[in-house]
């Protein structure tokens, strides 16, 4: 749709790349943006109507994780004059306009190196490097097929590598991923089989909100645009706004920003995700809390059969005690899964798409089940690139 809405106004956009709106204006893409979004929701004949696009603070340079992918020592070679240092990373056009100059700091001095005949052979095994964190605080992640001594020796001349550069370096991790994956974190692992590897720093970067500081594991999802995350959470707590209510289930929880954010609104709170490792995180900061609601995190898939034992039966003492927050992965969630929290009858819904086109499949799910849309609010979540955060209020007819 955006595409669709650039032609229209005579804006030429590259024609591949995830950052193709990198190049325009900041005031131009909202615009454009906002367009697109209603267009999209008169095209599909989706119920409300969204609200102004929220802006983000940081609308270049934003993004907290980034990545390379390495090319095959193969490809790399032979590419440009015969003794030009050899570029081994593959980034997507117009990233480094989206990541953080820090990044591009570390990106540049681990290439540098790696580009050396001596660590041949630690390029031909690298995967990915990732850096995530804050705009603070940097862990790297080396993303390997393989680790012998050898190649162990080489990674720890480049860990060193990294302590001394003059950006904040906290951390770095080793991942190995034997079938090279196309995803950077392999994600189809089973749970309890995540080897990663800690090469010296925390275990946890820290993400200052408000009075809460969180503390995040590498490996757990976290937005990628900081800068707006205040804003989000602005949003949240004005569409849950009202007396206390008894309940809140906070699915696809990650660390627990919602749950720790939002606990003074709610008696108990149940948090749920499959990463144990996010969920250890959001229960260890229950330890430095005071007051508020009772929160309980849990380890669950997020499937029909997996609610029913995670989750405490419903409250029937009186209608809306309960009310139900969802924010799941790109993929979104699946008719199952809706039909299965709407059976629970909870007062409010608010579903998070980070994917558009999820939005249309899952409202048509909650409108057969009873549930009609209150509002609609959109952040840039992602600036420079089509995608939208959008935020979807939902309750009982």
């Amino acid at each position: 749709m955006i595409r669709l809405e650039a032609s229209r106004q005579g804006i030429k956009l590259p024609a591949c790349g995830a950052a193709v709106l990198a190049g325009l204006d900041y005031g131009r893409e909202t615009a454009l943006k906002n367009q697109a979004l209603q267009r999209f929701w008169k095209h599909h004949e989706l119920p409300g109507r969204p609200e102004g696009l929220v802006v983000s603070p940081r609308p270049r340079h934003y993004r907290t994780t980034s990545k390379r992918r390495c090319r095959t020592w193969a490809k790399a070679g032979g590419q440009g004059q015969k003794n030009a240092p050899m570029r081994i990373y593959i980034a997507d056009e117009g990233s480094e306009l989206l990541e953080p100059r820090e990044h591009a700091v570390i990106f540049a001095a681990l290439e540098g190196q790696l580009s050396g005949t001596a660590f041949l052979p630690l390029a031909r095994a690298m995967n990915f490097i990732i850096i995530r964190g804050s705009y603070e605080e940097f862990m790297v992640i080396f993303n390997l097929q393989k680790l012998d001594r050898d190649l162990n020796r080489l990674l720890l001349k480049a860990v060193e590598r990294l302590r001394n550069l003059e950006v904040n370096v906290v951390a770095a991790f080793l991942f190995l991923d034997p079938g090279r994956s196309p995803y950077y974190l392999e994600n189809d692992r089973p749970r309890g089989a995540f080897p990663i590897k800690k090469l010296f720093g925390p275990e946890r970067f820290r993400l200052r909100l408000g009075a809460d500081v969180f503390a995040i594991p590498p490996t757990s999802f976290s937005q990628v645009n900081e800068s707006i995350l205040p804003l989000l959470l602005e949003k949240v707590l004005a569409m849950t706004a009202g007396e206390a209510r008894e309940r809140l289930l906070d699915l696809y929880c990650g660390y627990g920003l919602f749950a720790i954010s939002l606990r003074g609104r709610y008696r108990e709170i149940i948090a749920v995700d499959a990463a144990d490792g996010s969920i250890r995180a959001g229960h260890d900061m229950l330890s430095r809390l005071q007051g508020g609601a009772r929160i309980h995190f849990r380890t669950a898939a997020i499937n029909r059969d997996s609610l029913a034992r995670a989750l405490p039966p419903p409250l029937h003492r009186a209608a809306g005690v309960e009310d139900v927050i969802l924010d799941p992965p790109r993929r979104g969630a699946d008719g199952a899964v809706i039909r299965s929290i709407a059976r629970r009858r909870p007062g409010r819904v608010l579903h998070l798409f980070c994917a558009s086109e999820e939005i249309p499949g899952a409202l048509a799910h909650w409108r057969q089940c009873g549930y009609h849309v209150r509002r609609v609010a959109a952040l840039d979540m992602f600036p420079g690139t089509p995608q939208l955060e959008t935020l979807v209020l939902l309750s009982p007819a």
